[in-house]
């Protein structure tokens, strides 16, 4: 999604249109291009006539090129018009106002965005596991219906299940290198870092479910300081400089930075930004003009809004860049160690773990 804002899908629209075909009741792929799905790493996802028509795999190692940004523009441009078509059939099937996405593909926020910003549902509800990790959810919810016969309740912003650590106690000295204390006003302190400019880890409540960080294993940082997002890619994640930010908002805020129809609770949703946040927090605003925003209530995340409020107290803008507390190839960090870990490893600036707050 990223890199095909950086692309030109008409080199290879019309073999996109070939390779993943429009039908009555939803699309169909050619399995001349695109192979047949297997769960085997020794067969290819697409076929040598593809590769032909395209450009060889790129290693990891390598640079992009503009025909991979070409070739992502491509892919998303096809993807968002299957999704916008079966959203359209879905509507005229079901006539429910409320579309829920499923799926891995359900993670491409972009095309998400596009169906919430068409109008063709009153809301889009992407759950934030849609994926296989989700599947587990689902199964739970269908074993709750098949004993009692009622549809399971309370799972509304329910989205922290993972393991928490609510009992923790640092040392003063963690690790060698590393300090902790304990400031009296956890807000106060964040909020007042993040203004000064400061990267933090965030470390708070139970795990996240699904890929997205949202608040409990976070990196936060201010989307005013010039050059964060630079460093945010070189010393903190150690990833690809065409990948964007998201940023996390005060719901009631959204609409001042966003234009949205909706709530995004899962960062789920990518939207296009208002000329307030062009003008005032280009550092969240991808080159297509939109932003993957996580928009936060109180009920939601009550640490998370209390902070995001007294930071716009601070800078007059309640909106922070919102990323996974992870390194790159590493996965989230779920544990207190591997929080430390990512402390003393990055650029991170200091570490607010279940009220402590660490330092280099």
């Amino acid at each position: 999604m990223a890199l095909a804002a950086l692309g030109d899908p008409a080199r290879f629209r019309e073999l996109m249109s070939r390779a993943i075909r429009l039908t009555a009741d939803g699309f169909t792929l050619d399995p001349a291009l695109i192979a047949l799905r297997v769960l085997a790493s020794r067969y290819g996802r697409v076929t040598p006539a593809f590769t032909a028509a395209t450009c060889p795999p790129r290693l990891p190692t390598a640079p992009v090129e503009p025909v991979h940004a070409n070739l992502a523009a491509a892919l998303q441009d096809r993807t968002e018009q299957v999704m916008l078509q079966l959203a359209a059939r879905a509507r005229r099937l079901t006539g429910s106002g409320l579309l829920c996405l499923g799926g891995g593909v359900a993670m491409n926020c972009v095309s998400a965005g596009l169906i919430a910003q068409a109008g063709i549902v009153d809301e889009v509800h992407v759950p934030p596991a849609p994926g296989d990790s989700g599947t587990a959810i689902g199964a739970a919810a269908h074993a709750w219906l098949d004993v009692t016969g009622r549809p399971p309740t309370g799972l509304r912003h329910h989205c922290y299940l993972g393991p928490t650590y609510p009992d923790l106690a640092l040392p003063a000295a963690p690790r060698a290198g590393l300090q902790a204390s304990r400031p009296a006003d956890p807000v106060r302190h964040l909020a007042r870092k993040l203004a000064d400019g400061a990267i933090v880890g965030l470390f708070t409540g139970a795990l996240e479910a699904g890929p997205r960080a949202l608040g409990h294993r976070s990196i936060l940082a201010s989307p005013l300081e010039a050059g964060v997002v630079e460093r945010l890619n070189a010393t903190v994640k150690f990833r690809e400089p065409f990948r964007p930010f998201a940023p996390v908002v005060l719901a009631d805020r959204g609409t001042d930075y966003f234009r949205l129809r909706q709530s995004s609770p899962y960062m789920s949703l990518a939207a296009p930004v208002t000329e307030l946040t062009r003008d005032k927090l280009p550092a969240i605003v991808h080159v297509n003009g939109t932003a993957r925003v996580q928009t936060v209530t109180r009920e939601q995340h009550p640490f998370l809004a209390d902070v995001l409020t007294r930071f716009g107290e601070l800078t007059g803008h309640p909106v922070l860049i919102n990323t996974s507390l992870n390194i790159k190839g590493k996965p989230i960090c779920g544990t207190p160690e591997m929080a430390l870990d990512c402390l003393t490893e990055s650029g991170l600036d200091g570490l607010l773990i279940e009220g402590w707050w660490v330092t280099k």
